[in-house]
């Protein structure tokens, strides 16, 4: 999808001054058309500025602002337009408007040319000026002869009486409907320190700003609490979230707790340390975290029952957190809290969503067939128990899908495509069966529609660490190694801490990385984030190994490439690809048929993927294929990888495949 080069301006001279006009003219980004500021090309639905066929990615929020500065047309902005139209309506501090404007006025100033300006006028608000804007807004080229303008007045009053009257309409019946997302309002109170440094202070300010803008372009009612405790006309909380910072010379951390607003009983708590040097980042990762956590206990808190237990509630959270990022062997901790969850609320369906996800994790995890057999079965009762109270909930699709066999893609495509079809909540889970369509998409050779499904996933459940982490390594599997170092950067900056998202960095910088820039960037990997998987030595020897010279060194490192394959210091696809890699074809197709013969679990992605070309003209290509279902798959669906299908890639497409796909 590109910026269409004739599209104009949405909304023209129109612009309202008045808090009423969120109704008619709150920025709603995937309805807003493609611009031209300046040099720049401002796509607003794909929160982009291109310039020179280069483009940048902003904020949701950031984008808001600039829309409604651009729709201005060189009129001042007030604070309260601002905060109507990108917040619609909701408290926040001058901070968090203050922060948007300087981000656009970093952009401009990283381009060449000055595309636009933004003054801030004291006491008033803002005004952006663009290079041509005076001759756009010239009287003799905009003004249309009186009776057409005189009719165009009257059509557009007529227009926007219906809008007013619908949304009117739209407003009474949505107070008169059981409740949903916005029957429940989050309170962000002032986060306190308990260190008087600046920079304690300043992030106890910025912290609950971020919250509140994470939540803006949702349903979920959410505002900053008053600094004084007279909260006057303000309704009740449903959900309260606090905070207390603390820094030290060397961290600084940030302990950060959601309580239900009627009771004050904790349902989620952490806490969030960062280098001194990182602590700018820290509002994000916390906004962004408790956007998620809000965003389960809502609706859980809005679900046909729901669940108003306070203890349920903290246990389904807890477990939540752990299938956002598995910690090793916790399959334990995730059946404890979910059956803690079901023991209480059977009737809540989605808590035997998660007791399938914990079970399904036991199972992966169990070394006993006997063990794993129990487990796997106990998963799919769990899944198939929480379609039958919820056919709609999404996890218990994506679970049954995993349990099918293997290499038996088809069965496992069609339980997800009917997930896709019948599934529409929660969020997570609903992100998660795109998700799990793309990684089958990338199994069977087809990237470019993998990639899709990952761009829907991650855009479904942009909270989720994980969907951010594949969406990066979708991009680079397709080649758009920009795009994955892109994501990826955002990953490191949000999620820090998750595996997926160090894993994933790994990967992009290990394969695509010269050498000598990516053995620079491990050393800082491990120096800011010690990790807790043994995978560093292992890159480290490959990356040398790829700009070693010396066949002996090389055979070196493949020995101990494959010992720690075999030996689960890395996963195994991952080996495969370091072989490959290093030149030896032959190396790669044993290390993988060994891995098969002993029934270890391999996925076939790694075949597909730009440093693995010499795996797909290889002899031994098509053998490992048929081993792994992917020529009974291509023959019986007619769908065939990528590799065969793009005309500039045809040579990859041996004449050994296309005679077995005959």
């Amino acid at each position: 999808m590109s910026c269409s080069p004739d599209a104009e301006l949405a909304g023209g001279g129109m612009y309202e001054s008045t808090q009423d006009a969120t109704w008619v003219h709150g920025i709603d980004l995937a309805q807003e058309s493609d611009f031209d500021l300046g040099s720049l090309r401002v796509c607003p639905a794909r929160c982009e500025v291109t310039f020179n066929g280069v483009a940048q990615t902003l904020q949701r929020r950031v984008m808001q602002v600039l829309v409604v500065l651009a729709q201005a047309r060189g009129s001042v902005v007030s604070q309260s337009d601002l905060v109507a139209r990108c917040w619609k309506g909701l408290s926040v501090s001058d901070d968090a408007i203050y922060r948007c404007i300087s981000q656009l006025r970093k952009l401009a100033s990283s381009f060449p040319e000055a595309s636009y300006s933004i003054e801030a006028i004291p006491g008033v608000g803002y005004q952006l000026t663009s290079a041509g804007s005076a001759e756009r807004s010239s009287p003799a080229e905009t003004s249309p002869p009186a009776s057409k303008s005189f009719r165009t007045r009257t059509l557009l009053i007529a227009g926007l009486l219906i809008i007013l009257v619908a949304a009117a309409t739209a407003f009474w019946t949505l107070r008169s409907q059981a409740p949903d997302d916005r029957s429940i309002r989050v309170e962000v109170q002032p986060f306190d320190t308990l260190t008087n440094s600046d920079d304690a202070r300043a992030l106890a300010r910025r912290i609950p700003n971020e919250v509140v803008n994470q939540f803006g372009d949702s349903q979920i009612a959410t505002a900053l609490a008053p600094e004084s405790s007279a909260k006057g006309s303000n309704p009740p909380a449903g959900l309260i979230v606090t905070g207390i910072v603390r820094d030290d010379p060397a961290t600084v951390s940030v302990d950060v707790r959601i309580e239900d607003g009627s009771s004050h009983a904790a349902l989620w708590s952490m806490e969030f340390t960062r280098d001194r040097r990182e602590a700018s980042d820290l509002p994000m990762e916390i906004a962004a975290r408790v956007a998620d956590v809000v965003n389960m206990a809502i609706f859980a808190r809005t679900a046909n029952p729901p669940l108003t237990d306070d203890s349920a509630l903290s246990a389904l959270l807890q477990a939540n957190d752990m299938i956002r990022d598995v910690p090793q062997n916790g399959w334990a901790q995730m059946i404890d809290r979910a059956q803690s969850v079901v023991a209480r609320h059977p009737e809540f369906a989605f808590g035997h969503d998660v007791l399938s996800v914990a079970y399904r994790e036991a199972w992966e995890s169990a070394t006993v067939p006997e063990r794993a057999q129990v487990m796997k079965e106990a998963a799919r009762r769990e899944a198939n128990l929480t379609l039958k109270l919820d056919p709609q909930d999404a996890g218990a699709y994506v679970v049954l899908s995993d349990l099918e066999a293997p290499n038996d893609y088809r069965s496992k495509e069609a339980i997800l495509l009917r997930g896709m079809r019948l599934a529409k909540h929660p969020k997570q889970p609903l992100g998660a069966l795109y998700s799990y369509e793309g990684w089958l998409l990338g199994n069977v050779g087809r990237l470019r529609e993998a990639l899709s499904s990952h761009m829907i996933a991650q855009a479904t459940d942009e909270w989720g660490a994980p969907k951010t982490s594949q969406l990066a390594r979708a991009y680079a599997n397709n080649g758009n190694i920009t795009a994955a170092k892109n994501w990826i950067q955002k990953g490191v900056q949000i999620w820090p801490n998750h595996s997926g998202i160090r894993r994933t960095q790994r990967y992009i910088v290990g394969f695509y990385e010269q050498p000598a820039d990516a053995l620079a960037i491990f050393k800082r990997i491990d120096a800011q984030s010690p990790p807790v998987e043994d995978e560093g030595p292992i890159w480290r020897t490959f990356i040398e190994a790829r700009s070693a010279r010396d066949q002996r060194a090389i055979t070196l490192a493949i020995g101990k490439i494959r010992n720690a394959s075999a030996n689960d210091r890395i996963p195994p696809e991952i080996g495969v690809m370091m072989i490959a890699e290093l030149g030896d074809a032959r190396a790669a197709f044993d290390a993988a048929n060994s891995l098969l013969d002993r029934h270890r679990p391999l996925e076939p992605w790694f075949l597909f993927t730009p440093v693995n070309q010499n795996l797909r003209q290889d002899s031994g290509f098509v053998a490992l294929a048929d081993r792994f279902g992917l020529i009974k798959y291509w023959r019986e669906t007619g769908k065939r990888p990528d590799f065969c299908t793009d005309p500039a890639r045809r040579g990859e497409c041996s004449p050994q495949l296309l005679a077995a796909l005959k």
